[in-house]
C-alpha cells in the first residue's frame, strides 16, 4: 500500500471511530447531525476553543453552558462589561482569555457586523486568536481544510509517526506529519476525532493500545515505545514568590474585599488585599488600621509560571478605619455567590478557620 493510501486509510478509520465514539459536547455538531443538515454555530465554536485553552473539557462544560445562557451571541457579549465577564470567569483560570474574549466580541461587532469571519488573516487579526484557534474555527465551524494540531493531537502524531524528540523541538515535524492525515474534506471532524481519540485511547499515561483501531499503523506500537513517546523534557522548578494576604472582618459576619488592578495576575478580579508578591517575604505593610494578627498560616497556589505562598494576617476593623470607596464589604453567608478566583477561595477557607480559633481562644 502506498504511503498516501495508508494515510487516507488511517483518516477513514479515525472518522469511522469518531462517528461511533465521539463525545457529545454542547458546542459540537455530531457527524450524524452534520449529514442531516445541521451546521455548527461559529460563536459556540469560538467560545469553546478559548475556554479549552489549557483547561479540561470536564471543567469547561458547566462554564460554557452558563456563558452561552448569559451571552447568546456576539452582540450580547460585546455589550458586557469587563467586570461582568471576569466575575463569570472566576475559577476557570487564565483570566486574560476572558478579557480577550470580550475585546474580540467588541471588534467583531465593530469590524465584522458581529459575524465571526471565515478568512484566516481576519481571524488572526482578532484578540486572543492565534494559529491553532483560527485553524480550529475554520475547520470545525466552517468545514474548511485546515491542519488542526493541539497538545493532545501532538501526542497522537508523535506516537503514530514515532517522533522521539520532545514536542517543543518537534513542532515542524508534527505539523508536517499531521498534514498527511488531514483530507480536503471533513477536516473539522478529523480534528475532533483526534481530540477524542487522544482523550479515550491514546492517553498520556497507560494508553489503551489493545483497543486502538490504528495500532497496526502506529510506529511507536510496532517498536514497543508508546509509553516513552513523546519524550518528556526535564521539568524546571517554578520560581517561588511570597507575600501576605489580609483577611479583615467587620462584626457580625462581614469581611473586606478589594478589586485588584486591571493589569497583571488576577487583574480586575475581587480578592483579599495582599502585599506585593516577591521572591522574599518582607515585613508586611498593612492596608488600613485593624488589630492585625499574623496567623503564620501559609496558603499555597500554583500559577503557570510560578508558585505563590501567602501568609495569612487576620484582623478586626471598623468602617471608620478604611477607605469605603476602595473596599467592598461582603457577607459571609453570601460567600458562595461571590465571583472569587481559586486562590482567594483558598485564603477564605483557611482564614475562617484561623479567625474562629482566635476568637474561641480569646473567649476562653
Amino acid at each position: 500500500m502506498s504511503h498516501y493510501n495508508q494515510m487516507a486509510l488511517i483518516s477513514k478509520i479515525l472518522l469511522r471511530w469518531y462517528a461511533k465514539n465521539g463525545r457529545i459536547l454542547p458546542w459540537r455538531v455530531s457527524p450524524k447531525d452534520l449529514k442531516s443538515g445541521k451546521t455548527p454555530d461559529p460563536y459556540k465554536v469560538w467560545v469553546s476553543e478559548i475556554m479549552l485553552q489549557q483547561t479540561t473539557v470536564k471543567t469547561v462544560i458547566p462554564y460554557f453552558q452558563k456563558f452561552i445562557d448569559k451571552w447568546r451571541c456576539v452582540d450580547e457579549l460585546s455589550c458586557a462589561s469587563e467586570g461582568e465577564v471576569l466575575a463569570f470567569w472566576a475559577g476557570l483560570g487564565y483570566y486574560a482569555r476572558g478579557r480577550n474574549l470580550l475585546r474580540c466580541a467588541k471588534e467583531l461587532r465593530g469590524r465584522f457586523n458581529s459575524k465571526i469571519p471565515n478568512d484566516k488573516k481576519k481571524l488572526l487579526s482578532l484578540p486572543g486568536i492565534g494559529e491553532y484557534t483560527a485553524s480550529a474555527i475554520r475547520s470545525i465551524a466552517f468545514g474548511e481544510k485546515e491542519v488542526v494540531v493541539d497538545a493532545n493531537i501532538e501526542r497522537v502524531i508523535c506516537r503514530l509517526f514515532k517522533i522521539e524528540k520532545p514536542i517543543k523541538q518537534s513542532k515542524r515535524d508534527i505539523k508536517e506529519c499531521a498534514s498527511q492525515l488531514f483530507p480536503g474534506f471533513h477536516s473539522g471532524d478529523l480534528a475532533q476525532a483526534l481530540m477524542d481519540f487522544a482523550n479515550s485511547i491514546c492517553k498520556p499515561k497507560k494508553p489503551s493500545c489493545a483497543q486502538c483501531p490504528i495500532s497496526r499503523s502506529c510506529l511507536s506500537f510496532k517498536y514497543d515505545v508508546v509509553e516513552n513517546i513523546p519524550s518528556k523534557p526535564i521539568k524546571k522548578n517554578k520560581p517561588l514568590k511570597m507575600g501576605y494576604v489580609f483577611f479583615a472582618t467587620l462584626r457580625p459576619n462581614k469581611f473586606l474585599l478589594e478589586r485588584r488592578p486591571s493589569k497583571g495576575i488576577l487583574g480586575g478580579l475581587l480578592g483579599f488585599p495582599t502585599t506585593k508578591w516577591d521572591v522574599e517575604r518582607n515585613e508586611p505593610t498593612f492596608p488600613f488600621k485593624a488589630n492585625w494578627f499574623n496567623t503564620e498560616t501559609v496558603v499555597t497556589h500554583e500559577f503557570s509560571h510560578f508558585k505563590l505562598e501567602l501568609e495569612i494576617v487576620i484582623g478586626e476593623t471598623e468602617y471608620s478605619k478604611f477607605d469605603n470607596s476602595k473596599y467592598l464589604v461582603a457577607e459571609s453567608q453570601k460567600f458562595d455567590h461571590l465571583s472569587l478566583p481559586t486562590l482567594m477561595r483558598k485564603v477564605y477557607a483557611q482564614a475562617k478557620i484561623n479567625d474562629a480559633t482566635l476568637h474561641s481562644n480569646s473567649v476562653t
